[in-house]
């Protein structure tokens, strides 16, 4: 622990702060006595010393009682009520003080004017007052300050465990769906399987290497897409036609990794109406100058999809998780059925 900190530590402790309050005033007051002869000394210290003890009951009056009290529950006008009727209290004690203790050097001054006497008193009492209650209303600010920064500390981490957990959850989904469909096709020694191992390579590359950032270029991701959807093509060509459009400048947006998968996968696997009616997919990109739109329609096939559904599987729960988090009042996600057909449209405003 170096210096600063252990200075802040001790720093920290209550009983330090107010011993330094209370030192910083005596130094105050103590400089008046510096040029004073000293047959009046004692007389004048114990003035300042009776008018200090008249004046540290008020100031933790105001601070342990009234402030909690009243002030931190709204009540602001019994609050003012209260310390103004407090330093009235005050006030008379400290007058008692002042023209009782005769020949002291303040008396002496200004016994000729009363007024005076009072704005001298209500001055005094003030300044402990307004300086003990901003000393207070400071450090709770510190501390609301402080526990805002915890929280928000302790949320900046959930959410990125939670897109972490999200992000992990694309990549086992999807190749499970993928090594499902190799596997089913080399049962059949399809010759298609050879080129569909070289285009999962290029996939897992991409999500091994580029994937690990928060954020990749739009053009890797529709690069990914594609790839995915020339390998899923050739599982597909006999029973099924694949459209795929790009449309718009794609270069200069970044995008997370890996959202849009799940609708394109989506498209596929549950697009094919069956194996004697061909189908057609299709699955298109439209980039305008501040948005990202992304469509994908299908045939519903065997698998229906729930009147009143908000959902369709861990994939498409998943992108809804994902959006929410990273794009929150930023983002459209729209799932329908409509004449036989699964339509999906997510739209990503980009600033």
């Amino acid at each position: 622990m170096n210096l600063s900190d252990k200075l802040y530590y001790l720093y920290s402790k209550r009983w330090v702060q107010h011993a330094s309050f209370w030192l910083v005033f005596l130094i105050l007051v103590a400089t008046r006595f510096f040029q004073m002869e000293i047959e009046n000394l004692n007389l004048e210290i114990t003035v300042e010393a009776l008018q200090f003890c008249l004046i540290i009951p008020l100031t933790y009056f105001n601070l342990r009682v009234l402030i909690p009290r009243l002030w931190n529950n709204g009540r602001y006008q019994q609050y003012i009520i209260a310390i103004l009727s407090s330093e009235a209290i005050t006030i008379m004690a400290l007058a008692l003080v002042f023209y009782y203790i005769p020949n002291h050097q303040l008396k002496m001054k200004m016994a000729d004017s009363h007024l005076k006497v009072f704005f001298m008193m209500f001055f005094k009492t003030n300044v402990f007052v307004a300086s003990t209650s901003l000393f207070h209303f400071v450090k709770e600010w510190i501390k609301l300050k402080d526990e805002n920064l915890k929280f928000t500390e302790k949320a900046q981490e959930h959410l990125e465990a939670e897109l972490s957990l999200l992000k992990g959850q694309v990549n086992p989904h999807f190749l499970f769906n993928t090594l499902n469909n190799l596997y089913s096709m080399s049962l059949h020694n399809s010759k298609k399987t050879p080129d569909m191992i070289l285009k999962l390579s290029q996939l897992i590359s991409y999500m091994l290497y580029e994937c690990k950032d928060e954020t990749v270029c739009l053009e890797q991701e529709i690069t990914f897409i594609k790839n995915y959807i020339e390998l899923e093509a050739i599982r597909v060509e006999d029973i099924a036609e694949v459209h795929f459009e790009v449309k718009g400048n794609n270069s200069g947006y970044k995008i997370p990794p890996l959202l849009f998968i799940p609708l394109v996968e989506n498209a596929f696997k549950h697009g094919i109406a069956s194996e004697k009616e061909h189908s057609d997919i299709f699955i298109q990109i439209h980039i305008d100058e501040n948005q990202i739109e992304l469509k994908t329609k299908n045939p519903l096939g065997e698998t229906k999809l729930p009147e009143n559904s908000t959902h369709n599987g861990l994939g498409l729960e998943n992108v809804r998780k994902r959006l929410e988090l990273l794009y929150p009042n930023q983002h459209s996600f729209k799932i329908s059925k409509e004449n036989k057909h699964f339509k999906a449209q997510l739209v990503l405003q980009m600033n």
